[in-house]
């Protein structure tokens, strides 16, 4: 790397600037791009005043269809978007071992407490290919230790646009510090080799550069069990989940105590840890987690609590559970964007690396009891019928606890608040009744 005020190069600037995020519905549709020559300030420039910038396609001039994958050409930059993270970009740029070479709030900046900003690395030499913009993506984050989680999952996409922040409230970086592709070799190795399986026979390439030795990169490091490994780079997803159902165990929620057919409810443990299911309908059915809803991002976090809920669960059993996910519960159609195998891979990795009391925010539920489904099916009853019942047993075991004979049902009621058990005077007065308990009353 050097700093150097000299270094210039090809990037794609919007025909249109914005003074506010532009409307995806609306706006965003609507760019175009052409490619200028320019070094660091004067892209920083064109940042500040709103302009969007994308890599270099094959056409000079274009429109957002023919920003695809397929019509990549290469790109003198890699560009991290960190998005709603609790740590602002200063303390960031600060805490990275790789410094960007220029660094900028966005227009969502600071909402909902939150911190929004974009960390642009620039090379000296190009990025071709989009598995190469992918992987040097995953390289800086690891380089960086930055979790994935943290990041927009359309960083990983070579095609991907990004707007400038012409909003007004800009705070913008710029250490003019240029990369070479080596200077993080050695964490691109690793995900190099991934690349360049061997579809046949699962042999590792060596990475290959002109200035560096071969280095040849085993992945029996993460893989515990080799005939796995084989099956998962060489089987299609669905029959690798149907051959090794059985092996591993879904993973989803922490262990709930065992209770026989005759008890009502299961009890949550304090310590109660379940990955949560949000599922949209449409026309009465569910439908699953689609493109532009964080589908990266909600497999990184599915994971770490995976991990949380067992925290000696094996590389294999967590990947498999990631597979799992994104079969089940994940829209996984879109040939721009499809999540495959190997990002599976990478975001296992991940999650195996993850400081696990970051996630200490995903503990517990709202929930103090499920209804035990033995327990329906034995006495002919539904959930909604069972959960009437139990939750007035819950109620009335909560009254009986706290009901003190020397108070009046006033007092009692204000106690029983102060327990968080908030019920009418006309339940108090009910619960009095059925056992058989008299109104206190006071002295004269």
């Amino acid at each position: 790397m050097e700093i150097t005020d000299d270094y210039k190069f090809w990037v794609s600037l919007s025909h249109q600037k914005f003074d506010h995020k532009p409307n995806r519905e609306t706006e965003v549709g609507k760019l175009r791009f052409s490619r200028i020559y320019t070094d660091v300030s004067g892209f920083a420039e064109a940042l500040a005043k709103g302009y969007c910038y994308t890599p270099i396609f094959n056409n000079a001039t274009f429109g957002m269809r023919d920003k695809t994958d397929r019509n990549f050409s290469y790109s003198s930059f890699v560009s991290l978007d960190i998005d709603h993270t609790d740590v602002d970009m200063n303390t960031m740029v600060d805490g990275l071992e790789y410094k960007p070479t220029i660094s900028y709030t966005s227009c969502s900046n600071g909402l909902d407490g939150k911190y929004s900003y974009r960390l642009i690395y620039c090379f000296a030499n190009k990025i071709e290919g989009c598995n190469e913009y992918y992987n040097y993506v995953n390289s800086l984050l690891e380089a960086n230790k930055i979790s994935t989680s943290d990041i927009d999952d359309r960083s990983f996409k070579a095609s991907q646009y990004y707007n400038g922040n012409g909003c007004g409230n800009i705070d913008i970086m710029v250490t003019n510090i240029i990369y070479n592709k080596l200077d993080i070799i050695v964490y691109y190795k690793d995900y190099y080799n991934i690349n360049n399986i061997d579809s046949n026979n699962n042999k590792s390439i060596n990475v290959t550069n002109n200035t560096t030795p071969p280095t040849i990169i085993s992945l029996n490091d993460t893989f515990v069990n080799n005939n796995f490994k084989d099956d998962y780079w060489n089987m299609k997803m669905e029959d690798v989940l149907s051959k090794y159902i059985d092996v591993f165990p879904n993973i989803e929620h922490t262990p709930l105590p065992i209770v026989d057919d005759d008890t009502p409810y299961i009890v949550f443990p304090s310590d109660y840890i379940e990955i949560k299911r949000y599922w949209k309908k449409s026309n009465g059915r569910a439908i699953k987690i689609a493109d532009g809803n964080g589908r990266r991002k909600k497999l990184f976090i599915n994971g770490v609590i995976r991990r949380m809920i067992n925290p000696s669960i094996t590389f294999d059993n967590l990947l498999f559970n990631l597979l799992y996910e994104l079969v089940y519960y994940i829209s996984n159609f879109d040939a721009e964007n499809v999540i495959d195998k190997k990002e599976i891979f990478y975001i296992a990795r991940n999650v195996m690396k993850a400081d696990l009391t970051r996630g200490e925010g995903l503990k517990g539920t709202n929930r103090r009891f499920m209804v035990n489904p033995r327990f329906c099916e034995k006495y002919g009853l539904n959930k909604r019928q069972v959960r009437n019942k139990v939750c007035k047993m819950i109620r009335n075991e909560g009254v009986g606890e706290l009901y003190d004979c020397s108070k009046t049902d006033k007092e009692n009621l204000e106690v029983m608040k102060s327990h968080g058990l908030e019920i009418s005077l006309v339940t108090l007065k009910r619960w009095r009744k059925q056992n058989g308990i008299t109104k206190y009353k006071k002295n004269a």
